[in-house]
């Protein structure tokens, strides 16, 4: 007899904004959904559940607390999710940032910050948002969107080196305050250990990874950036991961890639999986797959692994 059917809880992360520790919190503790169990105990959702998640959160950010919607019916919400129910009372955040405002909007926001090397101003921008959207919204709608369109004017030569380094400077500030603020109980977490290989300078991908995964319930340890073969397998055999990501934002000498991930897998010899991802990553799907990797190129491919 078939199993029940739904949509895995890292989906309806990426579909409605919401944490899955966020998500989990309001099932245990205000029973604000109740998905169906897997054979395996896996939470499995609708498109109901879907619905009912987008609404509380709309609700909750017109001033409502989760504990006193949960338990109402779809029509309540609603009521209170329409912009004449209960406006909750404007605060000096909300004259600087509305709550309605879109990604898009923020991202505009900050290059003018960035062009003008206000790194005061951009830290307060990035701050405002992350206390409207969701981490994992944040990462994939603004930290990362962000950092390509600086990417992008540097390289048409809008913006000079240096108004790359201070936005890099001022996102990596903001990803090292998420990695302090981590999500889920106290229970000992399986490790995923996390770096950017030999070549590679950039390393708030790598960042981003770690996000990503402590939201899904993991231990991230990054280890740093540039890192050689030999300096990714020691770190393994030290601390014993679940899991290895690599984060591979750039494209450098392909032969030289290839050597250092084949080199790698012969290292580890089959005892850790490996993940590799990364928007330069798909230039080394051949090398990655030869080296028993699987390249996870989106965020949604990210969280399908990790759970």
């Amino acid at each position: 007899m078939p199993g029940p059917v739904g949509f895995s809880i890292g989906y309806i992360s990426l579909q409605t904004g919401l944490s899955t520790h966020v998500i989990r919190a309001w099932e245990r503790r205000y029973q604000a959904v109740a998905p169906q169990r897997s054979s395996n105990g896996r939470r499995l959702f609708t498109q109901s559940d879907i619905d009912r998640l987008v609404l509380l959160k709309r609700v909750i950010q017109r001033g409502h607390s989760i504990s006193h919607i949960a338990g109402l019916d779809m029509a309540k919400l609603v009521e209170l999710a329409e912009p004449t129910a209960r406006p909750r009372k404007p605060t000096h955040a909300d004259s600087e940032m509305p709550s309605d405002i879109t990604p898009e909007e923020i991202i505009g926001t900050s290059l003018k910050a960035v062009a003008m090397l206000d790194g005061n101003a951009l830290q307060r921008i990035l701050r405002q948002a992350a206390a409207t959207f969701s981490r994992q919204a944040l990462l994939d709608t603004i930290f990362c969107p962000l950092m390509e369109q600086v990417g992008r004017q540097w390289s048409d030569g809008s913006l000079r080196i240096v108004h790359g380094h201070l936005a890099s400077v001022v996102i990596h500030a903001q990803l090292i305050s998420l990695l302090n603020q981590p999500a889920g109980d106290a229970a000992e977490k399986p490790c995923v250990l996390i770096a950017a290989p030999a070549g590679q300078s950039c390393y708030l991908g790598a960042l981003t990874v770690a996000v990503t995964a402590q939201d899904h319930g993991w231990d991230p340890v990054f280890i740093g950036y540039n890192l050689p073969a030999e300096e990714i397998a020691a770190a393994r055999s030290i601390l014993g991961p679940r899991m290895i990501a690599l984060s591979i934002t750039c494209r450098v000498n392909d032969a030289f890639m290839h050597a250092e991930l084949i080199r790698l897998s012969d290292l580890l010899n089959g005892g850790c999986p490996l993940v590799i991802g990364g928007r330069a990553s798909h230039n080394y799907r051949g090398s990655i797959e030869a080296a028993g990797g699987e390249n996870c190129s989106t965020a949604a491919e990210l969280v399908t692994r990790l759970e």
